[in-house]
């Protein structure tokens, strides 16, 4: 999406999946920005913390706003350099899947305000939800490459995701080595999934101490793997949350 974005605007791109890049960034951040000159994209930046004190150096020195696009895929590790180092120099948005909408290529021509009026003029366009299309785009998910799969590939394509990703992502993001615990630990998640959250189910599931179940589960939250949402209520103090 951000290579799209940057079309015509001559803008690098690199990620420090890249061993040499990732390499230069960290030993020298100096000669890689001026290897690889601003503006740019930096993909998986928690790669490469060394990075964050010089970016910081470079916004001092101007005014000009957008030169750094910068990405990555665990929370944790880049939102505490963005807050050690980059605090008042960023704005920060989080990209999720792709929605029912999205999935299917529908475009509205008004823009979404949420007022009564936008939705009213929303719905007139919509087709109205089928029972069996919503649990089938619960199924299917919204990653992009997985809706471009038929079943058996998808299913592959998740238990890849699962396997390379999220386990490695899961080991350097939160030090978890149990995979076979952490694996039960998912599934449960899953099956929970809407639920009130109930650290006791989820421990007793997957053989671990409640502790550890508000540690994995923090872990898979700052993954972007699920979503706690906090219900309504008048009185702040109040309420507990369920696992999207």
């Amino acid at each position: 999406m951000l290579k799209h974005l940057a079309e015509g605007q001559n803008r690098t791109y690199v990620t420090m999946d890249n061993t040499m890049a990732r390499a230069l960034a960290q030993t020298d951040p100096v000669l890689f920005f001026q290897t690889c000159k601003p503006p740019i994209i930096i993909d998986e930046i928690q790669k490469a913390p060394e990075l964050f004190e010089q970016i910081k150096i470079m916004c001092d020195e101007t005014e000009e706003k957008g030169l750094f696009w910068l990405t990555g895929s665990q929370q944790y590790q880049m939102m505490k350099n963005i807050r050690d180092t980059l605090a008042g120099r960023i704005e920060i948005l989080e990209l999720y899947s792709f929605s029912k909408t999205e999935a299917e290529g529908e475009v509205f021509t008004n823009k979404l305000d949420f007022s009564l009026p936008c939705l009213l003029e929303r719905q007139r366009i919509e087709k109205k939800n089928d029972i069996v299309d919503v649990f089938e785009h619960i199924w299917r998910g919204g990653m992009p490459d997985a809706l471009r799969t038929d079943s058996e590939q998808r299913q592959e394509y998740f238990n890849s995701y699962i396997e390379i990703f999220l386990m490695r992502d899961a080991a350097e993001a939160g030090g978890i080595t149990d995979s076979v615990r952490f694996r039960k630990f998912l599934n449960a998640c899953a099956a929970l999934t809407a639920e009130q959250v109930n650290y006791k189910t989820l421990a007793e599931a997957a053989e671990i101490s409640q502790p550890t179940a508000k540690t994995w589960l923090r872990i898979l939250q700052g993954l972007g793997i699920i979503y706690l949402l906090p219900p309504f209520a008048n009185n702040d103090r109040k309420g507990s949350f369920s696992i999207r």
